[in-house]
């Protein structure tokens, strides 16, 4: 994603309010943590909860806005030994470069392929139920 302006579409914001929103969510200890977490592994709402010093209802707005802005995604859907639904959440930034040039900011982004997790995730799972 490069920073410079380009037309919006009515449901999503200008790639510049995109920017700055993206800056504020890296500027922000919580979102911060939560998006390295997620880097890592995905993590369910309650674990996140656990690595962070934050009410619930400030990490689900967080994952909202990390949400909406593309940051953060659904990796997938388990169930609990207890028949929960529980979504698992992954970062969907492989790499994210900020440049300072002359007077500008510039915002590079490669995305995770989650998708391509998942069939990896499922591959590993087959192949390990198959050795048994």
């Amino acid at each position: 994603m490069d920073a410079s302006p380009t037309p919006a579409a009515p449901d999503r914001p200008r790639a510049g309010d995109r920017r700055e929103r993206i800056l504020d969510a890296l500027g922000d200890p919580a979102s911060r943590r939560i998006l390295l977490m997620l880097n890592e592994a995905p993590h369910s709402a309650q674990e996140l909860l656990a690595g962070n010093a934050i009410p619930q209802s400030t990490l689900y707005r967080k994952l909202h806005d990390l949400e909406e802005l593309g940051l953060v995604g659904i990796q997938r859907t388990a169930i609990t030994a207890d028949g929960k639904r529980v979504d698992l959440y992954r970062s969907l930034l492989e790499e994210l470069r900020v440049d300072l040039q002359g007077t500008s900011l510039r915002i590079q982004v490669r995305f995770r392929d989650l998708a391509a997790e998942r069939l990896r995730e499922l591959w590993h799972t087959m192949r390990s139920e198959a050795r048994r």
